[in-house]
């Protein structure tokens, strides 16, 4: 009789372990301002229980693609997965399954674009190291879930179309995790190396695209260091804004115009779009950033 209680209950069990797991998952309020996302997914912004220590941006049309993944750092590397919720959202909405670093936090100040009345944006007290530790835990995170055939996430992740991004403290999390061999593109957004490292160009081994605002922005001379000294093999395209500083466009209505290069880098190296608002942004004499007289572009080693 204990024999059999026993059998029972170890064949009821993980089904209403795994029922408990879904019903804990929380959809989050991210308090998004202006038009809706552009992208035809939609999105819906999550918390879960097995991976609290981030925040997921999924499709709301979830699974009728398989989906690839973007990992992203927040700028002073900080833990708040709502940082960055008008960028990250406009990427998830067309396809792209987000996980950004840190769990959402209510009411937590996003970074401001630099025309508008803020505080200065909050920096680590210690010099940052590229640490890609965050990012890759997302990623074995989402990995492991797309294999199993528990999980709401099964045989629906691309996981050979993957970027790592962040900005400013984030872009270094971003080069950190660069040499997982899963990346399949890399984005440095306000950010550069604070110093030259050998160790993380010699691992790099995908796209990479940089982009920052104009010399006030403080990582300007990073970002232009990185492109003039990365591997020459290495694809890579450096966009300026001359205009903007150190905050962008992220909180932006869909993320401004660093939202709209974002999704089409992303469509480019990870949905295999190679239309002419997508690859066209960057690739050639003629590409769209490059004839634009309010961008200064430079590229490399890109077809």
């Amino acid at each position: 009789m204990n024999i059999r209680l026993t059998i029972l209950m170890a064949l009821v069990l993980p089904a209403v372990s795994v029922a408990s797991e879904t019903a804990a998952v929380k959809t989050i309020d991210a308090e998004l301002t202006g038009k809706p996302p552009s992208g035809s997914y939609g999105v819906i912004v999550e918390h879960d229980p097995s991976l609290a220590t981030h925040t997921v941006y999924r499709p709301e049309r979830f699974g009728t693609i398989k989906h690839p993944v973007l990992a992203w750092g927040n700028g002073a590397c900080k833990k708040s997965g709502l940082l960055f919720a008008e960028f990250l959202a406009e990427i998830a909405s067309h396809g792209v399954l987000v996980i950004a670093d840190g769990p959402p936090i209510p009411g937590e100040r996003r970074v401001r674009p630099d025309n508008e009345v803020r505080q200065p944006i909050e920096r680590p007290s210690k010099s940052p190291k590229p640490d890609g530790t965050a990012l890759i835990a997302a990623l074995d995170w989402i990995e492991a879930r797309n294999q199993d055939p528990d999980s709401r996430y099964y045989d629906k992740i691309d996981m050979s179309n993957v970027a790592v991004m962040g900005m400013s403290c984030g872009g270094l999390m971003a080069y950190g995790a660069s040499g997982d061999k899963r990346v399949k593109t890399v984005g440095i957004w306000n950010s550069g190396l604070l110093e030259p490292n050998d160790p993380i160009f010699n691992a790099l081994h995908s796209s990479v695209l940089i982009v920052t605002g104009g010399p006030q922005d403080v990582a300007h001379p990073n970002g232009l260091r990185d492109f003039e000294t990365m591997p020459p093999a290495i694809p890579v395209f450096h966009a300026v804004r001359p205009e903007l500083g150190h905050s962008g466009t992220y909180s932006s209505d869909n993320g401004g115009l660093f939202g709209e290069v974002a999704v089409a880098w992303i469509k480019w190296q990870l949905l295999g779009d190679e239309s002419s608002v997508t690859k066209g942004m960057f690739v050639g004499d003629r590409c769209t950033l490059c004839t634009n007289p309010e961008w200064r572009v430079q590229q490399r080693a890109l077809n």
